[in-house]
């Protein structure tokens, strides 16, 4: 509703007065008539539907056209990396007495194979995930130590930390815990040869610190522990063979809020066309199989399933390609269904009014195997996709087509209301569309309780159409609206009011086409005798 937006606003309540005005003298009383506007609003098609999803045509006609992601299904929920955590225990072969102070004990290269499954990585970039470094000595000196990863990097440094223990016991070992961030490190997973695959290489190296004690190891002993463990690892860019992996997902439901202003009613349209995009950005052949698509309306607890070809079919989707090593450069493989009149029930499907769509399908990746050699390839930002165009000419019979709006009201705080002797309210109506309206005031208090109805269905009358089934010139309704004790008495209370509108177009020909000049204008005129005594103010 443009304007006020369907809302309200009161005037300066003293815009006219007129007829009688009475005094008592003694008695410093005054009865006034007040004629005061209550609403001024414009309501047109954009309340039905958002307005940003209406387009028009050359000639005005207007169109429901929205884009709706049906799917959205990144490749982290299949490739998933597990938490993993190493442990290594260092003792030396050969027993050294009187080690000095600043003496390299070893270093330490260890190759580890993670068992990640059916996934066989070569790289990935780490869009977040943590390492988590513990290590603990027995030594009677102060060591250092340094690890590294030489296959991690980012912007072209080796991740590397050094750090230093205290000195400890074999009763009372010194320890140290880490954590460092791998956000953004590129990690090779091919090995020290290079050629291998979920392989993580990693130095170790230990001395004695310079200004520590001189102290033994005996061949055998433990006396130094290293555990390290890569933990919440989401990739944001992978590179190997992601295995023949499946997922599937059974009756998942997805909020469509385009219609949920209309509360009621049927909506008849003459078509329906949406253009339903397959999508897949990533380097490794899918099957996609769409088993079940149904729109919801849970006003009315009705469900309509979805009749297409594309219902239970299984689809092949080729690779995509990665022209130069970025999210960007990217081209998917696309697969486009037109769904209409003529090859599904996509009419019935939008008809039903809903405010939600349910779906199951199925994925499997590399149905075909290993084709790629393992150089499959996944962006997380570029995840599969299905989703829907739809595209719906505003050419449609309405029946007892139902909004709903509930609205501040605001006439109290004047603080005169309560002064109301007698009155009536009056609802004028400029109908400039094709369609007749039954309309209902309900007044509410500050908790949306029900206080009265202020205006029982009443009808706004539809406008003559010429010969092209277009609105001649609008056509005004007046409704006048007397004020009982009843009501009166509940004016103070009243923070709120709903409006309730059903349209119709059964006195119009059987479709009837909406243009974007189409609205009514709306006024709520209050034409009140106020009692100003002493106290009113």
């Amino acid at each position: 509703m443009k304007g006020a937006g369907f809302g309200f606003f009161l005037s300066t309540l003293f815009l006219l007065v007129l007829t009688s005005c009475k005094q008592d003298i003694g008695g410093s009383q005054w009865d006034v008539d007040i004629l005061a506007p209550v609403i001024k609003t414009k309501l047109t098609m954009a309340d039905l539907v958002a307005d940003s999803l209406l387009t028009a045509d050359t000639e005005g006609g207007l169109r429901l056209r929205f884009e709706m992601p049906l799917i959205n299904l990144p490749l982290d929920s299949i490739l998933r990396i597990p938490d993993t955590i190493i442990t290594k225990t260092i003792s030396l072969g050969a027993t050294l007495n009187n080690i000095p102070p600043g003496t390299q004990l070893l270093p330490l290269t260890d190759a580890t194979k993670y068992n990640l499954g059916d996934l066989a990585l070569k790289k990935v970039v780490v869009r977040e995930g943590t390492l988590k470094l513990k290590v603990s000595s027995v030594l009677e000196t102060k060591v250092e130590f340094e690890y590294s990863i030489p296959g991690a990097t980012k912007s072209g440094s080796v991740f590397q930390t050094s750090q230093s223990l205290e000195a400890g016991s074999p009763s009372n070992p010194a320890s140290l815990d880490l954590e460092f961030d791998l956000t953004g490190y590129t990690i090779d997973l091919t090995g020290s040869t290079g050629a291998g695959f979920n392989t993580l290489a990693s130095t170790f190296l230990i001395r004695t610190a310079d200004d520590g004690d001189t102290v033994s190891i005996t061949s055998g002993a433990e006396f130094f522990n290293l555990e390290y463990g890569f933990i919440g690892i989401l990739p944001d860019y992978g590179l190997g063979y992601f295995g023949q992996q499946s997922t599937s997902s059974e009756g998942e439901n997805t909020e469509l809020d385009v219609l949920n202003r209309i509360t009621d009613g049927q909506m008849f349209l003459d078509s329906v066309t949406i253009g339903l995009s397959l999508t897949n950005p990533v380097g490794a052949d899918a099957r996609f199989k769409l088993d079940q698509l149904s729109s919801i309306n849970t006003r009315t607890n009705t469900t309509v399933n979805l009749s297409h070809q594309i219902i239970g079919s299984n689809i092949l989707m080729s690779r995509a390609q990665d022209l130069s090593g970025t999210s960007e450069s990217v081209i998917p493989y696309e697969v486009y269904y037109e769904l209409n009149n003529a090859n599904s029930n996509i009419k019935q499907l939008i008809e039903n009014l809903p405010d939600q769509l349910s779906f199951t399908f199925g994925f499997d990746l590399n149905p075909l195997g290993n084709v790629s050699a393992g150089n499959d390839f996944f962006y997380y930002d570029r995840p599969f996709q299905a989703l829907m165009n739809i595209d719906i000419p505003l050419r449609t019979t309405l029946t007892d087509l139902t909004l709903v709006d509930t609205l501040d009201w605001n006439l109290s705080d004047l603080g005169v209301v309560e002064s109301i002797n007698s009155g009536s309210f009056t609802l004028v109506a400029n109908n400039a569309m094709p369609l007749e309206g039954m309309i209902e005031l309900i007044l509410l208090d500050e908790n949306f309780v029900e206080l009265d109805t202020l205006l029982v269905p009443s009808t706004i009358a539809a406008p003559p159409l010429d010969s092209e089934n277009k609105v001649v010139s609008p056509v005004e309704s007046r409704i006048v609206i007397p004020i009982p004790d009843k009501t009166s008495n509940v004016l103070p209370q009243t923070k709120k009011i709903r409006i309730r509108v059903r349209f119709n177009t059964a006195s119009q020909p059987d479709l009837v086409e909406f243009y974007d000049t189409y609205f009514i204008d709306v006024k709520l005129i209050g034409n009140f005798n106020i009692n100003f005594g002493a106290n009113t103010f």
